[in-house]
């Protein structure tokens, strides 16, 4: 993989939701249910991603509003949103986009940074469970 190039939700990060607390788990994999105020969860998110994207060769952070619709946001649960695709030197999308998330604790953040360091992207086999985001398209989507 060359590149890729990384959607973060802006409309997720502004969202009022509570999110998990990594202190319930002891290998930080698990979902707790434990739900904490981790309102800095969005900006180690982003200085996550920044890092990875600043030593990349052809990364590429973007910040957007809900590329996913209003509707499929307000029946999963709560929790940051990236899109992430492979692409090339010239930046030309080479693989499929793989939804990732919710990102909900700083162990999510460090597991998302790690799959992007580590060339994992864009296969979401890599990412781990909770990760994966199950998008169910009805036969009106497209």
């Amino acid at each position: 993989m060359d590149g890729f190039t990384a959607v973060r939700c802006g409309s997720c990060a502004q969202a009022p939701s509570g999110f998990d607390d990594d202190t319930g788990s002891t290998d930080g994999t698990a979902d707790t249910g434990v739900v904490a105020s981790l309102p800095g969860v969005d900006e180690v998110l982003l200085e996550g991603l920044a890092a990875v994207v600043r030593d990349s060769r052809h990364g590429v952070l973007v910040t957007s509003g809900c590329r996913l619709g209003a509707g499929l946001c307000a029946t999963r649960r709560p929790g940051l949103m990236l899109l992430v695709q492979a692409c090339d030197a010239q930046r030309r999308p080479t693989s499929p986009v793989v939804v990732v998330g919710p990102v909900r604790s700083t162990g999510d953040v460090r597991a998302v940074t790690r799959w992007l360091q580590g060339g994992g992207a864009p296969d979401p086999v890599r990412l781990p469970v909770r990760l994966r985001c199950a998008i169910r398209r009805t036969p009106a989507q497209h």
